[in-house]
């Protein structure tokens, strides 16, 4: 059994962020351009990026954003998830997922969203299991308490 523990990432954590970035989404992305953006992030009050750790290891990351639309309002999205090949389906996930719900809850944002940017079916199964509904073309979305 896995133990992860899910927190907001902070300065240290960057050279993981970009590892895990490099090997699961684009390893051409210049990787001083990457630290860059991820420190941005970072230090951005309305977005967050979180951890999961496991023994003392970031194996895997979630990134969410506040958005105000003059539409839908205020909610979050989550931009990008992201685990090491070997913790996948190992509830860090569903961990991560948990986490960015309480960071909503605490930013006033009681819908999430999530886009998927390709037909990723881990992701696409972890959004149904953690009560996430499709609504069409790749998008996700769920109401918190």
């Amino acid at each position: 059994m896995f133990q992860f523990t899910v927190r907001a990432a902070d300065h240290f954590d960057v050279n993981a962020i970009c590892k895990i970035t490099q090997r699961i989404f684009a390893p051409s992305i210049n990787e001083n351009e990457l630290k860059r953006l991820c420190v941005g992030i970072i230090e951005d009050i309305e977005q967050i990026v979180m951890v999961a750790v496991n023994s003392n290891h970031v194996v895997g990351f979630i990134h969410a954003r506040r958005v105000t639309d003059m539409i839908f309002g205020s909610y979050t999205e989550i931009s990008e998830i992201a685990m090491l090949p070997y913790y996948q389906r190992r509830r860090g996930g569903s961990s991560l997922v948990f986490g960015v719900e309480q960071w909503s809850s605490q930013m006033l944002t009681n819908k999430i969203k999530c886009i998927l940017k390709s037909q990723n079916e881990a992701v696409k199964a972890l959004l149904l299991r953690c009560g996430y509904v499709e609504n069409g073309l790749g998008a996700f979305e769920k109401t918190i308490v």
